[in-house]
């Protein structure tokens, strides 16, 4: 049993919402208990300045009295005080001739009074022990003055407000601990939500994600992020998995024939020539397998966002009036037309070469389905420019056009190439903020990508 409440007392020490409600409720305790100190001593303060005041003031009202009417006015001043009733149960007066003699006052016996015992003398006034605060002054006729407060009732407030305090430290502390319990079950909560989809996804059940509280506090916007991190996460782990096993499928077929190509020269009866034929088909695969490679290469790095690095103002007009200007001759010997429209500068943040590289990709496709021509557009429409490809070809089926773009798609299976082009286009506009659309041309397809128009990176000053 006692190890088994040391395991836990150890579990709940080495939870850091225990511990963080734990600083949280220490604080906000002692801030209450400061602030209450604080108060009890001002008041106890004012009480006495309160007491002092009024003591001085008595002595000073009596004083003149005894400089008005002489001795006999001064003991009628006292007896007139006592006899109102209106402080007359906390004041306290005793005047003595010059021999001691109790002349006028409600105390019987003169205290004896010390530089220590000033504030609170202990005297006894109408047959009951009680404290006083006094003063004592010497009249021109030798006659003795003492003037003083009775602190009874004021030592009586002074531990009602006492004992309010510290009822008030009771309740606070009660409350302080309810609010750390409070505290540290909505963070569990919170925290433990997070804590088993994070387990879930482990474990391998990758569609798992966060549920999103109602109110859209801090703890919201993380589980959002996280859930955004993961979606990004399960596409990029679809992908791998659609990567991997089409590599492996490219990869099988290709060495496969260069394995029974070679196979079929293991026999003896084989002559130079066939086994030259053989030489030239395995070089040829392997050349088409170290293509596959760059291009996945080429698609890692864009997809890394190494190439952010390179990033820069572009003007999209230029680069594809350059790209344009290249692919002339070769759409006029396929008998194409192909024509660049722009309208001004279209100043882009990016890396020129992708973007050529992208451009070129896109009007190589659109060479190769085109029949009579192709027509490229550059323009800017408020805070994004917009690139048009697009041609006279067969197009492309609608149900299609979410399917562009994916590692090693191809709508015709039996065509060459590794249905790479389009991915690689997808993944330079990822890297640049951008976005992918098609549309019919009836006849053909239309290409249309948007990018932001080009703001000054912080840092960054022309």
């Amino acid at each position: 049993m006692t190890a088994y409440l040391r395991l836990k007392i150890r579990q709940t020490w080495d939870s850091i919402s225990f511990r963080l409600m734990v600083n949280y409720g220490l604080l906000a305790f002692f801030s209450i208990l400061v602030l209450l100190a604080f108060i009890f001593l001002q008041v106890i303060g004012t009480l006495h300045s309160q007491a002092s005041q009024q003591a001085t003031a008595s002595m000073s009202r009596l004083a003149g009295e005894f400089f008005i009417g002489g001795r006999e006015g001064l003991m009628q001043a006292i007896n007139m005080t006592l006899s109102d009733q209106i402080d007359g149960s906390q004041e306290i007066y005793l005047l003595l001739d010059e021999k001691g003699q109790k002349l006028a006052g409600n105390l019987e016996q003169r205290p004896k009074l010390t530089e220590t015992n000033k504030t609170e003398v202990p005297l006894v006034l109408y047959g009951r022990p009680t404290t006083a605060r006094m003063l004592e002054t010497t009249l021109p006729d030798q006659s003795i003055l003492l003037t003083g407060i009775d602190l009874d009732s004021m030592n009586d407030t002074i531990r009602k407000i006492g004992q309010a305090c510290l009822a008030t430290v009771f309740i606070a502390f009660l409350l302080v601990m309810i609010g750390v319990h409070m505290f540290r079950k909505e963070l569990d909560y919170r925290v433990g939500s997070i804590r088993k989809t994070a387990v879930k996804i482990s474990e391998g059940n990758l569609s798992s994600r966060i549920p999103l509280s109602a109110t859209k506090d801090e703890f919201y916007f993380l589980s959002n992020e996280i859930n955004s991190m993961l979606d990004k996460i399960e596409s990029l782990m679809t992908g791998i998995r659609h990567v991997s096993d089409t590599i492996a499928h490219n990869l099988r077929t290709p060495l496969t024939r260069i394995l029974n190509q070679l196979r079929t020269v293991q026999n003896p009866q084989s002559n130079e020539a066939d086994l030259r034929a053989v030489i030239k088909r395995s070089i040829h695969e392997i050349e088409s397998l170290n293509k596959l490679f760059e291009k996945l290469l080429y698609l890692s790095e864009i997809e890394s966002g190494i190439q952010r690095q390179r990033f820069w103002q572009c003007d999209l007009a230029e680069i594809a009036a350059t790209v344009v200007d290249m692919y002339e001759a070769y759409a006029e010997e396929k008998n194409l037309l192909l024509t660049l429209q722009s309208t001004g500068q279209a100043r882009v943040w990016g890396d020129a070469d992708l973007l050529a590289s992208m451009l070129s990709q896109l009007i190589e496709n659109a060479i190769k389905h085109a029949r009579q021509a192709i027509s490229v557009k550059v323009t800017a429409s408020g805070k994004h420019i917009n690139l048009l490809v697009a041609d006279d070809g067969p197009g492309i089926p609608p149900d299609e056009y979410a399917n562009i773009g994916q590692h090693f798609h191809q709508l015709n299976p039996d065509s060459s190439g590794f249905g790479l082009g389009m991915a690689s286009v997808r993944a330079i506009l990822a890297l640049h903020d951008g976005k992918l659309g098609f549309d019919d041309n009836q006849p053909g397809l239309i290409v249309n990508i948007q990018l932001p128009v080009f703001e000054e990176p912080p840092g960054i000053r022309q």
